[in-house]
């Protein structure tokens, strides 16, 4: 079984995943809708064809696998090009740092 975590390929992101898991609740929805927005601005079909894919597992084992809309995000960025990984490290460096 593999443990690793798919954007562990991309530091920068994984950074600024791990980052809002501690982010104030009300802050951290905030900025999980500016990430749809731009998967969907990117590809707007993107759920739709990979949501087959996300796990469902009963573990439970991340942050993100226990708010709806964190997994949601951040199981579609999984199958995004990089050019919306990299959107998404300025939007998220833009609005915490």
């Amino acid at each position: 079984m593999n443990d690793g975590r798919w954007y562990d390929k991309y530091p920068a992101l994984g950074e600024y995943i791990t980052k809002l898991k501690h982010v104030e609740e009300g802050k951290r929805s905030r900025l999980l809708t500016g990430i749809k927005n731009l998967i969907e601005e990117s590809d707007p079909e993107l759920v739709d064809r990979h949501v087959m894919e996300f796990p469902m597992s009963t573990k439970k084992r991340r942050w993100y696998d226990l708010d709806p809309y964190a997994w949601l995000a951040i199981n579609t960025l999984k199958f995004a090009d990089k050019s919306v990984w990299d959107r998404v490290v300025d939007y998220l460096r833009g609005n915490l740092e």
